[in-house]
């Protein structure tokens, strides 16, 4: 009987902890848009513990008197911030996804600037979920080489974020390595100084904070002129379903009539974005208003880019970000593919095979090194992972380093002496056990 009460005990408390993150994560969407089914709510969880600590809330319960807190006060913007620099993802870099870019250089911005250079000289662009700002500077630098009397024209790019220490790194525009690592030389040799972003760049810019699931949106929304370009990439996966769905329609209204949007790879093609008209551009698509504003006319008699309208299927759910990842680098997209994989490692870093899969987009990339490292994460997350094994095994003995080949090659195949040798390895593309152990031992994987 005694084990029978505590049993039921703790069937209480998890089903009242389960209510309070089902109760949490309906607040989370609600007011900050973000969606955290059930299967996030171990990182729901650790974000409350982050934001009681924090807070300087004490005591074994701390995330539950966080959370009973926070949705019994009435909302506000400093609550929401704190939530948001828990629960937002500040991974970007310069010109992230290039084909986006070059097609922005190449097909958009001539034929949107020329258009705006006989209507006035004035041209606003709009980042939103901007995060450290890399993405809107790299748009600044695009203008800057397009534009040559760029001085003389009203220019506003504008990046907004629901994370306020991203938007003062943004504001300050100092950066690492790691943001330039899709960057050519010459620009950084052009555009900054030590890390530093140059003066010029700072024409037009400006960072405000702005939620995108509750605050008005620049342009009609809040009374100002459309935007020309918007770019939200990155930001619809990781929203509510319903608060992704107001999101497009408000992004939509907030374009001119011949405006852009441009989102991130792993959403595009979504059912949500249906309010809008695709138009693809080579390994990149944009989106435009689905009916041109009535008034005014055309601003000049430019002519538009040549593009394929392509049509949208819908689909039921936002992709997997892994599939996703899967897909792009199935098609060579590999920056794509990487930006996706991160995605899904930062919702989920427990799992060896999204490491797994990185490490191979990283060394189809050619680095190998970062490539080993995500092996060798992958083998922390699950020893008896065979292909992590077998795959770092080969990086070694591409390296020159027989030693730890050896030592891979020899766990690759005593794990492979426990299996059936029909059965088919995880992440291997229908490879079985016997297979890969005949290969090895054929000289593939050992001498």
């Amino acid at each position: 009987m005694l084990i029978d009460r505590h049993a039921e005990t703790a069937a209480a408390a998890a089903a009242a902890a389960d209510a309070l993150l089902a109760r949490f994560s309906g607040y989370v969407a609600e007011h900050l848009g973000l969606h955290f089914p059930r299967g996030l709510w171990p990182e729901l969880l650790r974000a409350a513990e982050a934001l009681a600590r924090d807070s300087g809330i004490a005591g074994t319960s701390r995330a539950a008197v966080c959370m009973e807190r926070l949705m019994a006060a009435a909302p506000t913007r400093a609550g929401v911030e704190q939530l948001a620099r828990h629960l937002t993802i500040g991974e970007t870099y310069f010109f992230r996804e290039p084909e986006l870019f070059d097609t922005l250089e190449r097909d958009v911005l001539p034929p949107l600037i020329a258009a705006r250079r006989a209507a006035g000289k004035t041209l606003r662009v709009w980042s939103a979920g901007c995060c450290t700002g890399e993405e809107l500077y790299s748009l600044a630098i695009l203008l800057h080489r397009l534009i040559p009397d760029l001085a003389d024209w009203r220019v506003t790019l504008l990046g907004t974020d629901i994370n306020p220490q991203f938007l003062r790194k943004a504001e300050q525009g100092v950066y690492r390595d790691w943001s330039f690592r899709n960057v050519p030389d010459w620009i950084r040799r052009c555009y900054f100084d030590a890390g530093t972003i140059a003066p010029v760049l700072r024409q037009g810019v400006r960072f405000d904070y702005l939620n995108l699931a509750t605050d008005a949106f620049p342009g009609p929304d809040s009374g100002t002129p459309p935007m020309d370009l918007i770019l939200c990439r990155n930001v619809l996966m990781y929203f509510a379903p319903a608060c992704a769905a107001r999101t497009v329609l408000r992004l939509r209204d907030a374009l001119a009539g011949d405006g852009w949007l441009a989102v991130g790879v792993a959403e595009t093609g979504h059912s949500l974005l249906k309010p809008l008209q695709p138009v693809r551009f080579g390994a990149a698509q944009l989106y435009r208003r689905s009916k041109p504003a009535a008034a005014p006319p055309p601003l000049s008699a430019a002519p538009a880019p040549a593009a394929v309208t392509v049509s949208t299927p819908p689909r039921a759910r936002m992709p997997d970000l892994a599939e996703r990842a899967r897909q792009c680098a199935d098609r060579g997209l590999l920056a794509a593919a990487g930006d996706c994989c991160a995605a899904a490692i930062a919702r989920d870093k427990c799992d060896p095979g999204l490491r797994y899969l990185q490490a191979l987009i990283l060394e189809e990339q050619g680095d190998v090194a970062a490539a080993m490292g995500a092996l060798r994460d992958a083998l922390y997350l699950d020893q008896t992972f065979v292909l992590a094994h077998f795959t770092l095994g080969t990086l070694c003995r591409r390296n020159g380093d027989e030693r730890e080949a050896a030592r891979h090659f020899a766990n690759a195949l005593e794990l492979l002496h426990g299996r059936a040798p029909d059965e088919p390895l995880a992440h291997a593309g229908g490879l079985r056990a016997g297979e890969l152990a005949d290969l090895m031992r054929a000289g593939a994987g050992t001498h």
